[in-house]
């Protein structure tokens, strides 16, 4: 019976290391160089330690080659799938003709690889190694453009036009607002939760359309509004206009907006000049360029997904309190973390 020669100092070290280590596998052979550094038998400090006997036999074996050095090094096994090595193969495949469900994957992975494995097996695979999620289709816009001409003008727009009104922005030389028209429905708005069982929503009878125009301060984001019941015109536009003005009476104003028909018409170029206020027309199918539409999508997930109004007036306060706790503060967090002025392009994507 070998007999090991644990110095009085690593005696010491392994008591400690017993109960503070943060690996439970350290911390058993700690406890085992301990024991037989104080002249238990091997036998005896497998089951004091709760561990095989040929553990101890091989981890004393080890202290005594390499020191408690060696025992402290600890890499965890972790198996790897053999569709690694078909990695690159496979997400070539995939970027050509992306799958729309996991029991395709399995299909393609089988044509291409010969191996066949479960959808369990393939779902780990394509998350943790290809790095891919489930996703919904993105809409590209139509016309003659390519998605690289589309981003190349957005970016040369974002470089030469949006960033230095930003910048002036953030200095307080000048104020910046995002402009754009939302239209909440009163009805069912489809969402998902966290639930045992499936919920179900009461829907509100009838098809009640409100229209808000809205334009977001870029760096204080205080939303100004105007709703009405009619569509949202060019009239509406120049009343918006008016309304800045009069509010920042002194201030340089530039508004970021869109190329819809009651934006970009003489009526409301003839009011942004009247009123002294700059109209930055965005790039044509920009939308991820107009800050507001952030906003939009916020108070649909507020207000309308999973919500049941009994009556178009319990409809219209609710979204008019949003805005209004929307400029008192109460979502500022929120705010602040979706409304950051950073710009994806279609290249990003």
């Amino acid at each position: 019976m070998y007999s090991p020669n644990i110095s009085e100092a690593d005696i010491q070290q392994a008591k400690y290391l017993k109960k503070y280590s943060d690996s439970p596998l350290i911390r058993q052979r700690m406890h085992i160089i301990y024991l037989r550094g104080i002249g238990m038998k091997p036998g005896a400090c497998a089951k004091a330690a709760a561990v095989h006997p040929n553990s101890v036999t091989r981890w004393v074996k080890s202290y005594m080659e390499s020191g408690l050095e060696q025992l402290q090094q600890h890499a965890a096994y972790k198996p790897q799938s053999e569709l690694v090595t078909y990695a690159d193969k496979i997400k070539k495949d995939f970027e050509y003709d992306a799958p729309q469900s996991i029991k395709q994957a399995c299909q393609r992975i089988y044509q291409l690889t010969g191996l066949k494995r479960g959808p369990t097996q393939v779902r780990h695979f394509i998350r943790r190694v290809l790095n891919y999620r489930y996703r919904k289709y993105r809409p590209l816009p139509g016309g003659k453009k390519t998605m690289e001409e589309l981003a190349q003008i957005q970016t040369k727009f974002i470089k030469s036009t949006l960033q230095p009104l930003l910048d002036k922005a953030s200095r307080g030389v000048a104020e910046v607002f995002f402009m754009d028209a939302a239209h909440p429905v009163l009805g069912f708005h489809s969402g998902q939760v966290w639930s045992e069982n499936p919920l179900y929503l009461r829907t509100s009878s009838g098809r009640y359309r409100m229209n808000i125009l809205g334009a977001m301060q870029a760096i204080s984001k205080e939303l100004f509004s105007i709703t009405t019941s009619d569509y949202i015109k060019a009239t509406t536009v120049v009343e918006m206009i008016k309304f800045l003005r009069e509010e920042l009476p002194s201030k340089r104003i530039h508004i970021v907006l869109d190329n819809a028909r009651y934006q970009r018409c003489k009526l409301v170029a003839k009011a942004a000049k009247q009123y002294r206020v700059h109209l930055v027309f965005l790039p044509p199918y920009s939308p991820n360029l107009n800050l507001i539409e952030r906003f939009w999508k916020l108070l649909k997930k507020q207000v309308l997904v999973g919500v049941y109004y009994p009556n178009k007036k319990a409809f219209i306060q609710a979204v008019h309190q949003f805005i209004d706790q929307v400029n008192d503060g109460h979502f500022d967090d929120h705010i602040q973390s979706i409304m950051k002025l950073n710009f994806q392009t279609f290249k990003a994507v």
